[in-house]
């Protein structure tokens, strides 16, 4: 299914897809798993971004990234020296990345009842602020590409 999908759709249109169903899942109410889906379809967007990465600065010695999982995508683009800068903070611990694998691992995680409070709890304002931080990267990768 998803090897028909990236042959009707280039990698760009499907990470820009996927961007705008994370975006309208935060706008959504009542619906279950909501924080879940957003994460899925904005680790697809970014992967999807990665393979549009992959296309522009790939070379004939590097294997297609395309099998691979979104964080590895990004750790082996990470070797590019043009790139490293801009994707190095966001694999690396607070980066973009790293917070979606951790609110995934908080949102599959059992609650434990014994806890009075915590602050690890995810919000509507912490989705939107990566959301926000997703746009900005993809957004500032894509122009250091056109631009070299």
């Amino acid at each position: 299914m998803e090897r028909a999908i990236k042959e009707i759709a280039s990698p760009s249109e499907l990470a820009n897809l996927y961007q705008d169903i994370a975006k309208n899942l935060l706008e959504q109410t009542n619906l279950n798993n909501q924080n879940y889906l957003f994460l899925i379809s904005l680790e697809k967007s970014l992967s999807y971004f990665a393979d549009e990465v992959f296309d522009k600065v790939q070379s004939g010695d590097h294997e297609a990234i395309t099998n691979f999982s979104c964080k590895v995508k990004w750790k082996s683009l990470a070797i590019n020296p043009a790139i490293q800068n801009i994707i190095i903070p966001e694999i690396t611990h607070g980066g973009v990345i790293d917070c979606i694998h951790s609110y995934q691992m908080l949102l599959i995680a059992p609650k434990r009842d014994d806890l009075i409070s915590s602050d690890s709890s995810i919000d509507l304002k912490k989705l939107n602020e990566l959301l926000d931080r997703s746009y900005r990267w993809i957004s500032l990768l894509r122009k250091n590409l056109d631009e070299c």
